[in-house]
């Protein structure tokens, strides 16, 4: 079992979906505080062009295409950063990840990991 934890953003972007949604990721975090590191595709891939060792939890609500980044911190605790509906935005890569680099260098300062 792996410690899963979130930050604000991400609560505040879960807070948001609707039901069916919101029962997909709980089922997808679900499976990653299982599975840890060893959750592979379908549910979970490695996010290319970010500069941090992000990850993508992948899931289908309704036509909703959710995407949730996280990583693992220095605890081996599963953070997840943000998520969001890819489902017909061709720039939501390009847009997501810059955001949660920003989201990632915070929390690691926040819990000590980064130095000021």
């Amino acid at each position: 079992m792996v410690e899963v934890v979130a930050t604000d953003e991400f609560v505040a972007w879960f807070e948001g979906l609707g039901e069916a949604e919101m029962a997909e990721v709980d089922f997808l975090v679900e499976l990653l505080g299982q599975m840890g590191v060893t959750l592979g595709h379908p549910y979970s891939s490695a996010l290319k062009g970010a500069g941090s060792a992000f990850r993508e939890l992948r899931g289908t609500a309704n036509k909703a295409e959710l995407r949730i980044v996280y990583a693992f911190d220095p605890r081996r605790d599963a953070v997840l950063i943000i998520g969001g509906d890819k489902g017909g935005d061709k720039r939501f890569y390009e847009r997501i990840i810059p955001q949660a680099e920003k989201i990632w260098a915070q929390y690691l300062t926040e819990q000590g990991f980064a130095k000021r």
